[in-house]
């Protein structure tokens, strides 16, 4: 899919793709709950304005024409009262007005929707005379069929009995009073607003507003939500939530599956060929390639192909090696045989002395392998422990130098360098490099008869230092002269003592200058119409 192959172009790491992709879906899903949550607040508060106005004007309409007067009251002022000298005895009439019952019945049927909308009207005396609910149902009222609050079916229990035990429903959480007895405060001349529970846990809104006659306060009305009216606001605002709640959901999934097929997948296929390579290592399983990947994944494909490469090799190195150390003993143990077997044969003294000669220089040589590939086989794991440190190289050189030619040597070595006062910085391993110098004079002198000097050069350039050993002792023979660095390989006269090399030195060597990202390379050269040979090092440059 397209979709898959642009992820693995991406330039952008797992961890903030990760990031994105899931902070997409939650900031729908935390909008969306913030958005409804700000809406379903909104629609409860213009309920609540709604009912205080509708109240008021069915309260004002009741005043004004629902109420009579049967009788005529006399109130006497006597002068006597309260101290009252200097007014005059005198007699005020004044009406008694109380709400009409059928007047008012004609109000409400016309002012209120009774599916949505209750009315209580309370007398001054705080009992009821009107309730809209038992009036529809007792006039059957086809125009305003009332619809009773139906009984929750088995999920929805569920639902609201676990809002309620999380105290998402809880009324005490709102703003408003929830104690109903405080309706009646109306009779005081206060408006009240009350939110309630009905027997079934249903949140009623309730408003009191008292009735007035000329200020005389007659009655109160009372106006609430039908028992199922704010829970149907509320439950539509929460189904709406749920409604976004799996769209989120889904777009989470179809997230986590991109991530699972550009991060998971890659992960088992490099995971089961590890595994492939751990136990079976003769088949040389291939490791999955990513490496055109931006990402972790491709660092982690490029890393496990780099190590499984350098396993194998590591294992052809073991392979072979093992082979050469075989046959390199091989020659000196038969030598070894032949003259022991032939020293109970022969009877001159003379030719015993001799055959002495040779088991010893075999026992040596033996020795001599045996040291040689105990240090070979240690040099790796040496190598990649061992501290380097930033040093001059051309200082180290100078000192290592010096103390080859104290003593009288035969062989010189003089040094050369190309720009004075210049520094030569390299991370190194001090030792290690004057063990892949010394080996290099060494070889030199190997080849050498009548004591030729050595010559050592350093140079350098921006980025690399080149070190290069030249000698006239003859050169390299063959056209592939690159094989001196293979272990045990040798190329020297019978004359020259070829019994004492190993034939390790210049492996040794090429081993230590690779491990410090270096190359070493060798040719040969012409001085003075003698040939000789010519080894190049080359040292990255450390800038300070």
């Amino acid at each position: 899919m397209k979709i898959f192959n642009i992820s693995r172009k991406i330039p952008i790491s797992l961890s903030k793709r990760i990031i994105i992709l899931n902070l997409i879906a939650l900031l729908m899903l935390v909008f969306g709950i913030l958005y409804l949550n700000q809406f379903r607040q909104g629609l409860i508060d213009a309920k609540i304005e709604a009912l205080k106005t509708q109240s008021q004007i069915i309260s004002n309409t009741i005043s004004t024409s629902a109420t009579s007067s049967k009788r005529t009251n006399l109130f006497l002022l006597d002068p006597n009262i309260d101290n009252g000298l200097g007014f005059d005895q005198r007699i005020i009439q004044y009406r008694n007005y109380t709400i009409n019952k059928k007047l008012l019945e004609d109000i409400i049927i016309k002012l209120i929707i009774p599916e949505k909308i209750r009315a209580q009207v309370y007398d001054s005396n705080n009992k009821q005379m009107h309730d809209s609910n038992e009036f529809f149902l007792r006039k059957n009222i086809k125009k305003n069929n009332l619809q009773l609050s139906k009984e929750n079916n088995f999920f929805t229990n569920i639902y609201l009995n676990t809002l309620n035990k999380l105290g998402i429903n809880n009324l005490n959480r709102l703003k408003y009073s929830t104690n109903f007895n405080l309706l009646s405060d109306a009779l005081n001349g206060s408006n009240n607003i009350v939110v309630s529970e009905n027997e079934k846990n249903q949140a009623v809104v309730s408003i009191a507003v008292p009735i007035k006659k000329y200020k005389a306060i007659i009655g109160y009305l009372v106006l609430s939500t039908q028992d199922n009216a704010i829970d149907m606001i509320v439950n539509q605002e929460r189904a709406s939530i749920l409604k976004v709640f799996i769209v989120a959901a889904f777009i989470t999934i179809l997230l986590s599956l991109v991530l699972s097929y550009t991060i998971g997948k890659p992960v088992k296929e490099l995971a089961d060929a590890a595994d492939d390579v751990r136990n079976n290592l003769n088949r040389r399983h291939k490791i999955p390639d990513f490496s055109d990947r931006k990402d972790e994944i491709g660092n982690l494909s490029r890393s496990l192909n780099d190590m499984t490469a350098s396993l194998y090799n590591r294992i052809d190195i073991i392979e072979k090696f093992s082979a050469d150390v075989a046959h390199e003993l091989r020659n000196p143990l038969t030598s070894l045989k032949s003259a022991v077997e032939a020293f109970p044969v022969i009877k001159k003294k003379s030719e015993r002395i001799k055959l002495i000669e040779i088991i010893n220089e075999d026992i040596d040589r033996i020795d001599r392998l045996i040291s040689d590939i105990s240090e070979t086989s240690k040099l790796d794991t040496a190598l990649t422990i061992e501290k380097r440190e930033i040093v001059d190289l051309l200082e180290i050189l100078s000192e290592l130098i010096n103390l080859q030619n104290f003593g009288g040597v035969t062989n010189k070595i003089f040094l050369k360098v190309e720009s004075a006062g210049v520094k030569f910085y390299s991370k190194i391993n001090k030792d290690r490099i004057n063990q892949v110098f010394i080996n290099l004079f060494d070889n030199a002198r190997s080849f050498s008869t009548n004591g030729e000097e050595i010559a050592v050069a350093i140079r350098s350039d921006p980025s690399s230092i080149y070190i290069t050993v030249s000698d006239s002792f003859g050169g390299i023979k063959g056209t592939k002269i690159d094989r001196i660095f293979d272990r045990f390989y040798t190329d020297r006269p019978v004359i020259t003592g070829n019994n004492k090399h190993s034939g390790l030195g210049l492996s040794i060597a090429k081993q230590i200058i690779e491990s410090h990202d270096g190359l070493i390379s060798v040719k040969n050269n012409f001085k003075y119409s003698k040939k000789g040979a010519t080894f190049e090092i080359k040292l990255p440059k450390y800038r300070v």
